[in-house]
């Protein structure tokens, strides 16, 4: 277990890792996932140490070695909040964060997440995350003052630690994830599970999908979402790069016929066939309902299929786009 602790040099779980410090002219900013509207985003800090293979944030991560901490964040967050107060414009939940994993082990970074959701969490405001990284003890006092307004989803890819150490390499051990939702639900924090991403023939098997909602189920979690595996072309040339041939051609198989679209002003995404989906999450559903748990389809990942990832309604907000390059979405 690691500690909050704010000096911005702690050592990140990933050797070589830079931290820099930035100033940020404006907190709140528009969303871009389907599964966030109603919400606004509060990013703070961009780069993740994890170096999960299937995030985009990998692939800057490898070529600058660097995460930026928004060290001025909790002054500007205030200053916005009570300008909204004022205009009533305050929203009812927050999303963080977009642009890196909240809970990974840097002290700065974990300190200035606590006083960012400090803040949401004393204005009323509920507060949104997705993380596979552990949420240390020091987030207990505070999320235990606010029971029901911090909403976390844990995410899974697999029980197998060697699928977890080839495909999600610097995150923490599975079992340490499920210690984590543990820890959030005795904290009064709505927690529920993510399975992802599910990717044909390696972790979207019926065993699969047993295995993980057995455990998710044994840490007390009663609903998961789950979404497919979408591509990238700096994913796909990083899979090639890291993966075993058998797995990589797996992979690309999956996709083949399937065409470059263009999303947002960043990339093109690949999707897999609607077949597969449709294929893999009646798997899951019939898994789910062996386990006894509700499972939902990640509308941002399927926009046929899926549905909203959050209890939160959808309303209208007024925040410009960031041009941030996203986490967990399609762009």
């Amino acid at each position: 277990m690691y500690s909050i602790g704010p000096d911005l040099n702690a050592s990140p779980q990933s050797p070589g890792i830079k931290l820099t410090a930035v100033e940020v002219e404006r907190a709140f900013e528009r969303p871009i996932r389907k599964c966030q509207q109603g919400m606004l985003v509060v990013n703070v800090a961009a780069g993740c140490s994890f170096g999960c293979l299937f995030c985009p944030l990998s692939h800057r991560l490898a070529r600058t070695n660097e995460v930026q901490l928004r060290v001025n964040l909790p002054a500007i967050l205030e200053a916005e909040i009570q300008a909204r107060k004022k205009a009533g414009k305050l929203p009812r939940m927050v999303f963080l964060n977009t642009t890196t994993d909240l809970f990974q082990p840097i002290g700065a970074l974990l300190a200035l997440t606590h006083e960012v959701i400090r803040i949401l969490l004393s204005e009323g405001i509920d507060v949104a995350f997705q993380s596979r990284g552990l949420v240390p003890e020091g987030f207990g006092e505070l999320f235990s003052s606010f029971p029901g307004k911090v909403h976390a989803q844990v995410s899974l890819f697999a029980m197998r630690r060697d699928l977890a150490r080839l495909y999600e390499p610097g995150a923490p051990d599975p079992l340490e994830r499920l210690e984590s939702i543990r820890r959030l639900a005795k904290w009064g924090v709505d927690v529920r599970g993510r399975i992802e991403p599910l990717i044909p023939f390696i972790s979207d098997t019926a065993g699969h999908m047993d295995e993980l909602l057995r455990h998710f189920r044994s840490a007390g979690v009663q609903r998961v979402t789950a979404a497919y595996l979408i591509l990238r072309p700096q994913i796909l040339d990083r899979l090639q790069e890291i993966l075993p041939a058998a797995h990589f051609h797996l992979i690309k198989g999956s996709f083949r016929g399937q065409a470059w679209q263009k999303e947002g002003i960043y990339s093109q995404v690949r999707l897999l066939p609607q077949s597969t989906r449709t294929q893999g999450f009646e798997r899951l559903r019939a898994a789910a309902r062996r386990a006894d748990m509700a499972v939902s389809i990640c509308a941002c990942h399927d926009p046929i299929s899926g549905e909203f990832c959050w209890d939160q309604e959808p309303a209208a907000n007024d925040a410009r786009a960031s041009g941030q390059l996203d986490l967990f979405s399609r762009k």
